[in-house]
């Protein structure tokens, strides 16, 4: 029996799941949360994605999960896909980049993933780890592979470790899981060889092989603070048209107008579970390698200014507010994505945040999605515009959308 055990079952750990199970393998699920693990065993799982959702009637049987680590037992295959996420955010953030106090682990929680290295050595004794977490450079062995390797850096016996961090872009129809292009590094050139022989025959996925897990390790940090730079630069530009009379949406579709060396990103808070995480994650990691020059202060100075971003937009809403008299506001639109089904977690979600800050301004704020009831202060979105008195969309109709503030 070909099987594989998924750690976590979230977004990533049931992409994942979900396509080793179209490749012929019996999939295990491990998540601590009772209520995940209960809703893929029911066949209702929480993750909010296409090819999750097209793909779940062909894969159902051969998926199940568990909350016991002592079921991977005799398992060859092994990714984990937990979550590391940010300790602090908002103004809390902002005061200890400014003050550039604090070490890794005062900023990213770990946690997650150095329990899921301890209990899988409890149970494994060979064949493949794969680490899907997004992660700075040789963190995946501090943190994950801790418990299987030696003071002197060997792995234990017949145990290979392999790097691969997640590429997804949810609800793309064209470049999923399946699709994508996989960044694999390892300890060694065996653990490289199993690795590629994994991702690229066993789940038949293009592979790009990097020398080590380092170099793995540090193409997806990269990968995101490029783009979350490129994002922070568009809002701080919108930000100062603001100040002026000057047409910004109109300049940045002229800018786009140019056939070659120009990426029109949108203005925005970036929020979500990964940019600003991995953008923080490799200012850290530089400058605990004793690296400060103008690219890690730029880094830094970008994390900062998107906290005060997210300041701009609710001043933004709130002007338009008063502007109609409006006490009442309500946010149309609750996913992390404008438009997206997906929450993620309340400290990464745009328009929680922005709710947030608009009540700190004395507005009533309530939400409202048809994809998440439970999230919903109104059972109907009629309901909730008949409350309103100003409707901000993301990602949905509003007087005003967010995107475009």
């Amino acid at each position: 029996m070909r099987r594989v055990g998924v750690i976590g079952g979230g977004f990533v750990g049931l992409n994942v799941a979900v396509l080793a199970a179209l490749r012929g393998f019996d999939v295990v699920v491990v998540d601590v949360k009772r209520e995940v693990v209960e809703a893929i065993n029911n066949n209702r799982p929480l993750v909010k994605d296409k090819f999750v959702e097209e793909n779940w009637p062909h894969v159902k049987g051969r998926l199940r999960a568990t909350t016991d680590y002592a079921e991977l037992t005799g398992i060859s295959r092994v990714v984990v896909a937990v979550n590391t996420p940010v300790k602090v955010q908002g103004r809390e953030l902002v005061k200890m980049l400014e003050s550039d106090e604090g070490s890794m682990d005062d900023y990213i929680n770990f946690k997650p993933l150095e329990e899921a290295g301890k209990r899988l050595g409890e149970v494994v004794r060979s064949g493949l780890i794969s680490s899907e977490v997004t992660i700075y450079p040789l963190g995946t062995v501090q943190r994950l592979a801790a418990p299987f390797v030696s003071v002197a850096g060997s792995a234990a016996e017949k145990v290979s470790f392999v790097h691969s961090p997640e590429r997804i872009n949810p609800e793309d129809p064209v470049w999923t899981v399946a699709t994508i292009n996989r960044v694999v590094g390892a300890m060694d050139e065996e653990s490289l060889r199993e690795g590629v022989r994994f991702y690229k025959e066993e789940l038949g996925v293009p592979v790009a092989k990097a020398t080590g897990m380092r170099e793995a390790e540090l193409s997806k940090i990269m990968e995101n603070a490029q783009r979350f730079l490129n994002i922070t630069f568009i809002s701080s530009v919108r930000a100062a048209a603001g100040l002026t009379d000057i047409d910004f949406y109109e300049a940045l579709e002229a800018s786009a107008t140019k056939p070659f060396g120009f990426s029109p990103f949108r203005p925005g808070y970036v929020g979500g579970p990964c940019l600003g995480k991995d953008t923080l994650m490799l200012y850290l990691w530089m400058r605990e390698s004793n690296v400060s020059n103008s690219v890690s202060r730029l880094l830094r100075q970008a994390l900062i200014a998107n906290e005060y971003y997210l300041i701009f937009l609710s001043l933004r809403v709130a002007e338009q507010a008063r502007r109609r008299g409006a006490r009442k506001v309500l946010i149309n639109g609750l996913g992390y994505k404008p438009g997206s089904r997906n929450f993620v977690a309340e400290d990464v979600n745009p328009p929680w945040r922005l709710r947030r800050e608009l009540e700190s301004l004395g507005l009533e704020v309530k939400v409202f999605d048809p994809n998440m009831p439970e999230r919903s202060d109104f059972g109907s979105e009629e309901e909730a515009r008949a409350w309103a008195e100003l409707v901000v969309g993301w990602g949905r109709e509003g007087d005003i959308r967010l995107e475009r503030v």
